[in-house]
């Protein structure tokens, strides 16, 4: 008897630990949020508060499936922000990188204001030189056009049939000239973009001069 007694006490006193230190903070039946020793079957399907039952203090928040799913998302969200922002900081310290490299080249090829502008202009004199010549060569190739087409409209007039090596010539100098119109429109658009390098280069490099013009000022 004694030992059952024993038992039972220690079952208790078990059962008791179990719930010391913390209260349930749940929504009742009714809507009412509710302090409680023990947790109802209903309330642990809605989500319930773990509290410290002297300071009330929280200790730990039970999501129901709903919550738990949009604190996901929610996680989710945030993540996709943060991998934005570190790309940008990535994206940025490679373009810083980049900048200086290409500022050390600015300042090794162009000692001065002067040589940027010769060989600026020799550089763009050139290119449209070579876009002059090809030009050149576009209205040379028209003219011969004609010339053949002449000739095998002269072979057809005749009742003759037009010479395969006519015909060869005619292809080849129809190539030749699409060949010139393509070269001539991809050099032109390179010759742009290239001033507007040099627009941008020469304010970057009277930009570092000038740094280097103050350090050597202040030493």
């Amino acid at each position: 008897m004694k030992t059952i007694i024993t038992i039972s006490l220690l079952l208790l006193f078990t059962s008791m630990q179990s719930h010391a230190g913390r209260i349930y903070r749940f929504t009742d039946t009714n809507g009412v949020s509710t302090l409680s020793k023990t947790l109802p079957a209903y309330a642990a399907q809605k989500g319930y508060d773990i509290l410290d039952d002297k300071s009330l203090r929280l200790i730990e928040r039970i999501y129901t499936r709903e919550e738990y799913s949009e604190i996901q998302k929610q996680q989710a969200i945030i993540e996709q922000e943060n991998q934005e922002v570190q790309r940008r900081l990535d994206a940025e310290k490679q373009r810083l990188l980049e900048q200086r490299v290409n500022d050390r080249n600015l300042l090794a090829r162009y000692p001065s204001i002067a040589v940027f502008t010769k060989s600026r202009d020799a550089d763009i004199t050139y290119r449209q030189g070579q876009i002059d010549d090809t030009d050149e060569q576009l209205q040379n190739n028209r003219n011969k056009l004609i010339s053949l087409q002449m000739q095998a409209a002269e072979q057809e007039i005749s009742g003759e049939k037009v010479s395969a090596n006519l015909s060869k010539r005619l292809t080849a100098t129809q190539k030749e000239i699409a060949n010139n119109k393509q070269y001539i429109q991809r050099a032109t658009e390179e010759q742009r973009q290239l001033a507007t390098q040099y627009e941008l280069d020469l304010e970057r490099l009277k930009f570092l001069l000038d740094i280097q013009t103050t350090e050597k000022t202040k030493s």
